[in-house]
């Protein structure tokens, strides 16, 4: 008894998924869905920021107190200004810091590099770095 419910199920089955099947050939392909409105609005984009600033990041000790260093370098021939946040989390808590860095064209030298010493709590862990830079 238990065989013959068994395949009966299996029967059954195999009908549903032949009778599926069947209405998915005959009924006719869906439309493809309309496209949303085009909003001009949404689609502009942040200014773009400049691609030639190298950023550097380590922590480091200055006597007895532990920093984070940011340095940011200009390789190309424009003035550039940045604005740096940052967000630095050890083992015994978070600091945040945040600060703007206006550097020079490549060929001025020295002004083209710029560091920001950030205090933090210990001499490790995990620093999350963002900025954003405009020419000017």
């Amino acid at each position: 008894m238990r065989m013959a419910s068994g395949f009966f199920a299996l029967v059954v089955c195999a009908g549903l998924v032949s009778a599926a099947s069947a209405e998915d050939a005959a009924a006719p392909p869906a439309a493809a869905p309309a496209a949303p409105a085009q909003n001009p609005a949404a689609e502009t984009a942040p200014p773009e920021q400049p691609k030639c600033i190298e950023e550097t990041g380590d922590f480091a000790t200055r006597g007895k107190k532990f920093v984070y260093v940011i340095g940011l370098e200009n390789t190309c021939e424009k003035h550039v200004k940045c604005k740096i946040y940052a967000n630095v989390t050890g083992a015994r808590g978070t600091v945040l810091g945040q600060t703007i860095m206006q550097l020079g064209p490549k060929s001025s030298g020295a002004a083209a590099k710029k560091t920001y010493a950030m205090k933090v709590k210990t001499a490790g862990g995990t620093a999350q770095v963002s900025r954003e830079c405009q020419v000017y």
